[in-house]
Formats: C-alpha cells, structure tokens, sequence
C-alpha cells in the first residue's frame, strides 16, 4: 500500500507572506495576528514587514487568543522561508536543510518557537526578540510565525504514522527584515537534473536556486527534453505564477506522463522568466541503466511499451530485400566467376590445338625437304 501523505490546509490568502488572521469557520476557535511596530515600512500589510539596522535589537508580539470554551494550547514557530516542489513559498518547516546561499536565516535572529496556553476566550500578546547581526547586508530575510494548535500539530504527527489522512488548520504571519530599501536584482542558478519517482511516477527533477536575498515572483519555467542528437520532444512543460524564496531552491519537476524512464543521454531545454529577468539554460544529463531499471520497477500506473507494427514490418521487408539482393548477387558472381573459368578453359583448349597443328605442319614441312 502506497503511504498517504497528510493534508495540511495551510490558510495563506492575498500577496506571497500576507496571513490570514480572522478565525476560521467552524473547526478553528483560535486566531493569531501581528501587532505592527513602528519601524514597519508598509503599515497597510498584515505581515511584518521591518525597516532594521546592523546590530539593533527588538521585540516584536504577536496576538493570540481563543474562542472556544475549552483550555488550548498554540505553538508559534518562527520559521524560515523555503520553495516548495510547486513553486509555492513555504513557511511551514522548522527543521529544514537550509540552502548553501542562505548565510542569515531568520531562524538565527529571532528567539525560539513558544508554546502558549489560553484559558476559554482569553488573548495573550507573545513576545519574541531579533537580533540583527551586526555586519550590514542587502536584501530581505524572509520568514513566517507558524502557528498551530498543538493537539492538531500532535494529531499530525500521529496521522503521518498511521497512514492516515487528517485536516489540519494553521496560521502564517510572514516576517520580512530588510536594512535597505534598494531592490536585489534576483540570479536563477541550475543544478543537478536526476530521474526520480514523484507520488509513485516517473518524473524528472531540475533543481533550480535562487542564489540572492530577494522574491523572485511571478515566475514562469518552459521547459523541453530530447533524446541527445534528435529533433524531437519527448517531454515538455511550462508552469506560469510561480515563486522563491530569498536564498532557497527546489526541485522542478518535469512528469515523464507513465512512461519508463529509458537509458541514455538526453538534453533539457529551459527558459525562465520573473519580470525584466530571464534565464535561459541548455544542459545534458544522463539516465544509467541501474536507475532506469529501478525506478521503473517502483513506478505504479507505467505505460507498457506498444510495438510498432508497422515499423516493425518494414524493418523485416527491408532485411529479406537485402539478404535476397546479397544472396542474388552470390549467385550471379559464382556463375560468372564459373562462366569466366569455362572461357578460360575453351581459350586454353584452343591455343594448345592451335600448337599442335603448328608443330604437325611444322614436322610435314622437314619430311618434305628430306
């Protein structure tokens, strides 16, 4: 039985950080908000969105309260900003790989996540407290305060486990930190391209970073493979409203649509776009024969390869016609080779008659003179 992964409704409506922070409907009795400081640069968004010097140090709250008639415990977890395999930023992991172009996570800054009890219907402001490194830098630090129930967050864990499937409803508050209003013009970097299953499905993944501390939005991949040395497309893609994280990257996934991922050496095409900026990439990779036949063995719903009859029928025409022809042709240079063999034969026999009537003549002639 192939796992079930859990379905985690993540409520994150309006711009790439802006929260939602009403209540909502029915199953969540809890609510959580940004209380803006005064160094906030657009105090129109719901998010943080902070104006910050080398060095400085802040406290910043977030507002929690609970509706519900029963005691409940909220988990607030200030979490760095990744790119999901959709080309969605993602707020929701607190332990993640962090990319090797991140030098200042937001995690680094900011104090630890908090567990928060409320008592029916009571609000608590929640302090947390950055610290700015003190060596300047450009860009923006990008994060978000996830914030959970803790007995959904534990109904998670356990679901996972069982191979269940479980609604889960959380918060995002975004936090962004920038020291400088200047925009960082944004560098897409390509990396490793490898086969591999997703959901159980042949694929192939390129790894795409964004290597500097800004948003690229609005981003748009085409994306196209052959076989190495052939005209023809076998895959093609394109996948519009996208974005990244500052600093982060993700596997672009390109769907082998159920066929089997063949040995070979194949070439990507890719064309990317965000704005005024476009990368375009042209890069050849490899499928082994270990990966093809592993891959292909997990792989479920796999589209078993039809023969093709008709090539098929003329591959065999066009053997027998050659081997008739050759077989001809022998025939034809062992006759004439034979024909050849008998004239030489005949040219023999008459050159040694002519011979011999010449020393016949010859010997009348002396008897004659005698």
């Amino acid at each position: 039985m192939k796992k079930l992964h859990l379905l985690t409704v993540v409520l994150l409506i309006g711009s790439l950080i802006s929260p939602i922070i009403g209540q909502a409907e029915g199953s969540m009795a809890y609510s959580a908000k940004a209380n803006i400081p005064e160094n906030q640069i657009n105090k129109t968004l719901t998010y943080f969105d902070l104006k910050m010097e080398p060095g400085q140090e802040q406290e910043i709250t977030l507002t929690v309260s609970n509706s519900s008639d029963k005691e409940t415990t909220i988990i607030l977890s200030p979490n760095i900003a990744t790119t999901n395999q959709n080309g969605v930023i993602d707020y929701s992991q607190n332990k993640v790989k962090l990319d090797s172009t991140l030098k200042i996570p937001l995690s680094s800054i900011i104090s630890k996540k908090q567990e928060v009890t409320l008592a029916p219907n009571e609000t608590k402001q929640v302090p947390f407290t950055l610290k700015m490194p003190d060596k300047p830098f450009e860009g923006h630090l990008l994060g978000g305060f996830y914030v959970t129930k803790k007995e959904e967050a534990d109904a998670s864990k356990e679901a996972e486990k069982n191979v269940q499937i479980k609604n889960s409803y959380s918060y995002v508050i975004g936090i962004q930190l920038r020291e400088a209003l200047t925009e960082v013009k944004p560098q897409l970097k390509m990396n490793q391209i490898k086969p591999t299953l997703l959901n159980y499905r042949t694929a192939v993944t390129v790894n795409l970073q964004n290597t500097k501390a800004t948003l690229i939005k609005e981003f748009d991949v085409h994306a196209k493979i052959r076989k190495k040395g052939n005209a023809t497309v076998l895959h093609e893609i394109t996948k519009t409203d996208m974005s990244m994280a500052p600093n982060s990257n993700f596997d672009f996934p390109i769907n082998w649509n159920n066929q089997s991922l063949e040995p070979g050496t194949y070439t990507l095409e890719m064309t990317a776009k965000s704005g005024d900026n476009q990368w375009e990439f042209e890069e050849e990779f490899k499928i082994s024969a270990n990966e093809s036949k592993t891959l292909n063995k997990d792989a479920v719903e796999l589209e078993k390869s039809t023969p093709n009859w008709l090539m098929i029928s003329l591959l065999a025409i066009g053997v027998i016609t050659i081997m008739t022809s050759g077989i001809i042709y022998l025939i034809y240079k062992h006759k004439k080779k034979k024909e050849a063999e008998r004239q030489a034969r005949i040219r023999k026999q008459k050159k040694r008659k002519k011979a011999q009537a010449k020393k016949k003549k010859q010997q009348s002639e002396n008897v004659n003179e005698h």
